[in-house]
């Protein structure tokens, strides 16, 4: 039987009391939990604890491990990657022992290194999950400068690696294969959505979603993700950008339009709300992705500080729900002649001409919304985005091994 222990490098917070897995969430989990479902593996998967001990469950059919961990940081603020956990490192070899493939989720993370160092001489699948390569930033302190040390540090570990990459995005395929000239191979391969589970709304069930959240059956709806795991509030996802939008498109546009902004702490929760934007902290899943097929766009004004993050795994929630996307993320869709069945892809919103532009196609995409095919959106990103095309993938990986 094929097995596979899934790892992540963090910790996630509890879900209403249960464990993050429980309610669906760890990437981690998710493709642990695919990779049983779609490719028959045995899974496990593992990741640190914020507890002193072990815990384990059972979540889908997935054994769910967690490992104690100490935080070297003080504050995420100071250094966001920190945790290490001897204990994931040492079931990481045992399981490698026990006949395990071990797939390591953001290789360039603290306890990622810890991981590797202990199964470097074995095959590995390693997952990229959107950090740029060290010194990308450049430094800005001592800090930034013992950071990047640091991870400059691990980037020899991975010229050791046997087995697979997969990455979001050509530029860090570029980055592996020709300035860190690793020796494993390197595909282009994002995380994926559950297709089976994420479907365009008909129009009695859109108006119903609508009604729920006080959002008028005439009004043209956008919607907008900009959280990031672990940060109160980031500029790369764009969020710097919604109120200048926002008046931009109420003035612009003769239609009634609103938009619902997803992923945002305060202050800037009030100040949106207060010029009418419906705006939330964050959202369960099952009523943010009813919330996004019952919207006319979703669009993300990311930064080129986004550019290593891949297409986004909102995107293609929305994609799978057959709605448009307005971003520059979906410069990476693989088939770029068909971009414009889905929707328009910008350039990285990093100043006043780039959000002028950014305007321009979000209105435009607006406007001509009812050209838009949701189950045709849908079909197409289904080929690059659902887990059944992860575990294919996965799968030829694993064989190569």
């Amino acid at each position: 039987m094929k097995k596979v222990i899934s790892i992540l490098h963090h910790p996630l917070p509890q879900e209403g009391g249960r464990l993050a897995e429980e309610a669906g969430f760890g990437w981690h989990f998710r493709s642990a939990k695919a990779l049983a479902r779609y490719g028959g593996y045995k899974a496990i998967a593992a990741r640190p604890c914020e507890g002193s001990r072990t815990a384990y469950r059972i979540v889908d059919g997935v054994a769910v491990l967690l490992t104690p961990s100490a935080n070297l940081s003080p504050s995420p603020r100071i250094w966001k990657w920190s945790w290490v956990s001897n204990a994931l490192a040492d079931l990481a070899e045992e399981a490698v022992k026990q006949g395990f493939l071990p797939y390591v989720h953001e290789y360039r993370a603290l306890n990622s290194e810890l991981v590797i160092r202990r199964i470097a001489d074995h095959p590995v699948i390693l997952q990229h999950h959107g950090s740029p390569p060290p010194g990308r930033s450049g430094s800005r302190g001592l800090l930034d400068f013992i950071k990047g040390l640091s991870k400059l540090r691990r980037e020899r570990y991975l010229r050791r690696i046997r087995g697979t990459f997969f990455v979001l995005n050509e530029r860090e395929k570029f980055y592996l294969e020709n300035i860190l000239n690793v020796d494993a191979e390197v595909v282009v391969r994002t995380m994926a959505v559950d297709f089976n589970e994420l479907k365009p709304l008909s129009a009695e069930e859109k108006a119903e979603v609508r009604r729920r959240f006080g959002i008028g059956d005439d009004a043209a709806v956008l919607i907008t993700y900009v959280g990031v795991f672990g940060e109160r509030f980031s500029s790369v996802k764009g969020a710097h950008h919604l109120l200048s939008i926002w008046r931009q498109l109420r003035s612009r546009l003769k239609s009634k339009v609103e938009m619902v902004v997803t992923g945002v702490s305060e202050p800037y929760l009030s100040a949106l709300r207060r010029v009418g934007v419906k705006a939330y902290k964050l959202l369960p899943h099952d009523n943010y992705v009813k919330l996004v097929a019952a919207s006319d766009v979703y669009f993300l004004p990311a930064t080129s500080g986004y550019s290593y993050g891949g297409i986004s795994v909102a995107a293609m929630e929305a994609m799978a729900v057959g709605v448009p996307v307005v971003s520059p993320t979906l410069r990476e869709f693989p088939e770029p002649s068909r971009v414009e069945d889905l929707g328009a892809a910008t350039g990285y919103v990093d100043d006043v001409k780039a959000l002028k532009e950014f305007i321009d196609a979000l209105t435009y995409v607006v406007e001509n919304r009812e050209c838009y095919k949701p189950w045709g959106i849908r079909e197409l990103a289904k080929k690059y985005y659902s887990w059944e095309s992860f575990v294919k993938a996965f799968d030829a990986a694993a064989r190569k091994l």
